[in-house]
């Protein structure tokens, strides 16, 4: 109450004290501190907080990153229980007495750019209730800013470091009260820790350690080369097709190219300290680049007369930030442009491209002239051929809505789904149709046409029996003309019409083996720029001339790679067992006699897929003379409504001992080495990894978890994929529900089977995963540390799930390939350690901050 008070003096600043008004207002504000303190009062460390009948303890945790003056929790029906202020950046843990009832996170009060911004938290999570005799965690409030207008805020169970903190700031009272998580789905750990530490004496930060990696030595292929950033990343063909813009990685900048396809000359527009992802060619000589999907600054280049070595190029800018709704084909020298107005309100104008240096975009626009009208939160919009306004994506009780009509009036056509339903992708030239996929009653993901007026799937345009459509491709009149789908790994281009399709057999011809992709083409069909790759191909870009049925070398997206071998890949066909028939992937480097194998699962695991596509993870470990097995297990997309569904109820499960089919199949057909193996996968393919060990003890000589989840009833307690109602229902259908299910739960989560975990672990995660929380990590490393195995840990600040930063990525597959090496290596697999009942403390090697560390 001291700091309360305090404050309230520092909030009357100048103000006479001895006046009778500001008397009033302090005895008012001492009274706001008594009912306050009633309601939830502050334990101090060390302090016996002596509980009245009928009240309970509760830990609050609120992590910021982002100057936050106050956070309140009310009473469920009530007024407000506690106000929190004097908050520091990162971790604010606080233990409060408080009368048994419910509770809420209620408001959150945020400075940003000198301004207070309040947050309302309406979300059942925010919920929570104190139990009389036992000490309650909520989870941590957590908030991010990710811009100067909006900041993240969410809840997530991060029982373990407050279990921390309360052995050493209340020791006694943990020693004494249960500790409990409360939230809308239950967590058993605490619980199993506090058994698990019993007769442990070790301090908490000893347990927290992880082993460093070891040294792999000089790579056949470098981190820092191979995951090099590819040099073209954005490419625009204009309708004339004898101009090609492209986004080039110039050293620190990226600059745009000029390439005249005619005379073969190539010249830079512009350079910038960031990359042009979307270049659009509003006619034969004006190109426009903007940084990518979002609403940022867009740059138009007018393309003048060339000399023969260069053209003619004016340079403007489109004032103020925005997005291109549409190019209006038929208005020229006129866009359809979208913004927000000073009142933060989003707003859509038309755009003259004219200026002589900057062009008068949004920033000039008066909202009163604002062309989205008629409805009311709307995120974007998107026009027919005729540039008129026809769909606004808006949202609607927390949901992503269609809202379909014309001239100010619109009306709700479709509602997005946490599962299943359509899945729009595009509008017709008249505004009348919605095209997109759908795999309702159907057994597969179709091509279909949605109307908006009777707000049904009308016609199916592409289907193919047991095939999920992944994309489709538009002509000039915004009609679809081919659906595309992948067959054996490759990527599948099918046109609707005959001509087209001879054309795409001639081009599949032309490159045997490869993925054939064409990413633009000219107004008239006839030159096209082609993405081409394969498994042991690094991707280039080819010119086709459909005149003269020749295609040209243009780009090698990494040219730095071009010189190098790398492994083919082998199509695989295995059986579950029970027949479901499974695809798996086996790239094999050259070499003699037994090559030892990684076995690779993708995450997901429902709805992901492995192709053959050049990748790099699997080049990278190919290259060390590892034979890499990818399987699209049951879940896998493309094969499927049948195939995905088989995957619920069987995470832990079925979808592994497919992964054991396609292993025993490899094993069989291929020179691989079945003493010297090592299962490894990010995300579910993680948590693959380890169950999998845990399942088949002696199979694999190690097994790496990237971001993995370990603990499968906390991802329904942490994840950012379990904040709303629907989601939530989802996985409880495709998980199990912990309420109900939780010892079949537990029965396939590592974290609660550490002793079957017997070999050598290697463990990598961002700090700032909030798909899988970096607590399964944490989780991990104590109980492996209690039974005196300390994995290795890769544990990297600031990052989140998966992630592209290259020191990290130069840290983490370093590290990787040095644990690998020291496991599959020809000498025997090194002994794993036995279980031991007296924990011993980490070695000196335990990497504890920077990259390393589970704190």
């Amino acid at each position: 109450m001291h700091n309360t008070f305090a404050g309230v003096r520092r909030r009357l600043g100048a103000t006479n004290l001895g006046s009778k008004a500001a008397r009033l207002l302090l005895a008012a504000a001492m009274l706001v501190c008594s009912l306050d303190a009633a309601a939830m009062r502050l334990i101090e460390p060390g302090e016996d907080p002596k509980l009245a009948a009928g009240e309970g303890l509760v830990v609050l945790s609120i992590d910021v990153s982002a100057p936050v003056s106050a956070v309140r929790i009310g009473e469920v029906g009530g007024g407000t229980a506690k106000v929190i202020s004097a908050l520091r950046f990162g971790r604010n843990v606080r233990l409060y007495a408080a009368k048994a009832g419910e509770y809420r996170w209620t408001e959150v009060d945020v400075f940003t750019w000198y301004t207070r911004v309040r947050f309302t938290l309406r979300s059942e999570d925010y919920r929570f209730k104190v139990v009389p005799g036992k000490i309650i965690y909520p989870g941590d409030l957590i908030l991010r800013p990710s811009s100067w207008s909006y900041t993240s805020i969410h809840v997530a169970n991060h029982s373990l470091p407050v279990i921390d903190w309360l052995e050493t700031q209340h020791a006694a009272l943990y020693k004494q009260l249960p500790f409990e998580y409360q939230g809308l789905y239950p967590d058993p750990f605490p619980a199993y820790y506090r058994t698990a530490r019993a007769g442990n004496t070790q301090p908490p930060d000893q347990l927290n350690g992880g082993r460093e990696p070891p040294k792999p030595g000089t790579l056949p292929l470098p981190v820092d080369l191979l995951w090099k950033p590819n040099r073209v990343v954005a490419v625009g063909l204009n309708p004339a097709g004898d101009l090609l813009a492209e986004t080039v990685r110039d050293g620190d900048k990226w600059a745009i190219y000029l390439i005249d396809l005619k005379s073969g000359t190539s010249e830079r527009l512009g350079i910038s300290s960031s990359p042009a992802y979307l270049l659009m060619w509003k006619d034969d000589r004006t190109l426009i680049a903007a940084p990518g999907s979002g609403r940022q600054e867009h740059v138009v280049y007018r393309i003048g007369d060339s000399d023969g070595t260069r053209h003619k190029v004016e340079r403007l800018r489109i004032e103020g930030t925005g997005r291109v709704v549409d190019l209006m084909p038929a208005a020229p020298g006129m866009i359809l442009f979208e913004g927000f107005d000073s009142r933060g309100k989003l707003a859509v104008h038309l755009v003259a491209l004219s200026g002589n240096k900057t062009i008068s975009g949004f920033a000039n626009a008066r909202s009163r002239d604002r062309l989205n009208v008629g409805v009311e939160n709307d995120l974007g919009w998107y026009a027919d051929g005729h540039g008129r306004l026809r769909v606004a994506m808006a949202s609607r009780d927390e949901t992503l809505v269609l809202m379909h009509g014309k001239n100010g009036v619109f009306n709700e056509v479709w509602r997005s789904k946490a599962e299943g339903g359509f899945e729009p992708a595009g509008l017709s030239f008249d505004g009348e149709t919605i095209y997109g996929f759908t795999d309702d009653e159907r057994s597969q993901r179709d091509l279909v046409a949605f109307d908006p007026a009777t707000r049904k799937v009308t016609r199916t345009l592409f289907s193919k029996p047991g095939v999920d459509v992944v994309g489709m491709l538009f002509d000039d009149r915004r009609e679809p003309v081919a659906a595309r789908y992948y067959e054996s790994g490759r990527l599948v281009t099918e046109y609707f019409d005959s001509a087209s399709q001879q054309t795409e057999r001639q081009l599949q011809a032309a490159f045997p083996g490869r993925a054939v992709r064409m990413i633009d083409r000219s107004g008239d069909g006839q030159q096209l720029i082609l993405w081409v790759d394969a498994s042991d191909r690094p991707p280039q870009m080819y010119r086709y001339d459909g005149t003269r049925k020749r295609a040209e070398l243009l780009e090698d997206i990494a040219p730095w790679l071009s010189d190098k071998t790398f492994a083919p890949t082998h199509v695989i066909t295995a059986k579950g067992s029970d027949g479901l028939p499974i695809e798996a992937f086996l790239t094999l480097p050259p070499g003699t006699g037994k090559r030892p194998v990684v076995v690779y699962p993708h995450g997901g695991p429902e709805g992901v897929r492995d192709d053959t596509h050049f990748n790099r993870d699997v080049q990278f470990l190919a290259s060390q003379g590892y034979g890499v097995l990818q399987v699209n297990f049951r879940g896998s997309d493309g094969y499927g409504k049948a195939f995905r569904d088989a995957a619920r109820g069987n995470f832990g499960r079925m979808i592994e001992d497919d992964i054991d089919a396609a292993l025993r199949v490899a094993l069989a057909a291929y020179p691989l080495d079945d003493k010297r193996m090592c299962m490894m996968g990010a995300s579910y393919g993680g948590y693959s990894a380890l169950v999998s060990a845990m399942r088949w003890p002696g199979r694999y000589r190690c097994a790496v978890s990237m971001s993995g989840v370990s603990d499968r009833a906390l991802v329904f307690t942490s994840s950012d994929f379990m904040r709303d109602a629907e989601s939530r229902k989802v996985q409880e259908r495709r998980m199990g529900n912990p309420n109900t299910d939780m010892e079949q739960i537990q029965a396939v989560s590592p974290l609660y089977h550490t002793r079957q975990l017997d070999l050598p672990l290697m463990l990598v995660h961002g700090r700032e995963d909030v798909r899988v929380d970096f607590e399964h990590t944490r989780r991990l490393v104590r109980m492996l540390n209690l039974e005196g195995r300390p994995p290795v840990v890769l544990a990297f600040p600031d990052m989140g799930h998966g992630f592209d930063d290259p020191i990290a990525l130069d840290i983490a597959w370093t590290g990787i390939a040095g644990f690998l090496k020291a496991n599959l290596g020809d000498q025997p697999a090194p002994a794993a350690a036995s279980a031991s009942p007296a924990p011993t403390t980490p070695s000196p090697a335990t990497v504890n901050a920077g990259q390393g560390g589970a704190k």
